[in-house]
């Protein structure tokens, strides 16, 4: 059955990403905050470890994904210089081999 809220229009569920709620639904207003404010919690409080421990969590996983892209760059430019030398180096076996 659908929730309806004080503006009479069909309430959307929506999810928090705040640190205390972190990853819980509610029902809202589809006009949010210009609308009539409906608010309700679909899933039950967490426990308050997962609120510390959640966000810690997924910050550093946020660190992690920033250090990964980091990597890769720096791998790519090491590559681009492996290529550089390579040239190089066959380049002078070459020019020896000639003369």
């Amino acid at each position: 059955m659908a929730m309806l809220c004080s503006c009479g229009m069909v309430a959307v569920q929506r999810t928090s990403w705040t640190d205390n709620n972190y990853a819980r639904r509610f029902l809202g207003c589809v006009y949010g905050a210009k609308g009539c404010n409906y608010f309700r919690w679909v899933d039950p409080p967490s426990c308050p470890n997962c609120c510390h421990v959640i966000p810690g969590l997924l910050r550093k996983i946020e660190v992690c994904e920033e250090k990964v892209i980091k990597l890769e760059h720096d791998k790519k430019k090491l590559k681009k210089w492996c290529l550089i030398v390579f040239v190089c180096v066959v380049s002078m076996a070459v020019s020896r081999l000639v003369s």
